[in-house]
């Protein structure tokens, strides 16, 4: 697990693309932020207003996280206990969120979101435990 991953904060990126009359091309060729290329992929759909998806964390896995249609607001916050709150609507847009970070996911009517990851799936990677977050949180500061 990179240190430098773990005390990096969440931040926006503009995905590459163009927008022409006949609809928008977005792509990802980020060999910075994901060295050795996606490792798995996965969206979500159908989320109802009002409910939350994630609440959990990964001990090493990053991502990026796009709304491919419609709105989320994602919460996050990170090991020392500092949040953030972002809004991502267009898929031009992506939030990259490093290790140990709590994320909860509100979704719009119809948003779907696209997740990117550098590692593949790995249930041992997930801290789905908000008190057990919590106790890290606090040995952390």
């Amino acid at each position: 697990m990179s240190e430098n991953l773990i005390n990096q904060d969440p931040f926006l990126i503009r995905l590459p693309g163009e927008s022409t009359p006949s609809g928008e091309l977005h792509f990802w060729e980020n060999e910075e932020l994901f060295p050795d290329g996606i490792k798995r992929c996965f969206w979500i759909s159908g989320g109802k207003e009002g409910e939350s998806r994630g609440n959990h964390a990964h001990w090493k896995e990053s991502q990026v996280l796009v709304a491919i249609s419609g709105s989320v607001v994602i919460d996050i916050e990170n090991i020392s206990g500092n949040k953030w709150n972002f809004r991502l609507s267009g898929s031009g847009n992506g939030l990259f969120v490093p290790p140990m970070h709590w994320v909860v996911v509100h979704f719009s009517q119809d948003a779907v979101l696209l997740g990117l990851s550098d590692l593949a799936f790995s249930e041992a990677d997930y801290i789905r435990d908000r008190n057990y977050f919590g106790s890290l949180q606090a040995k952390n500061q």
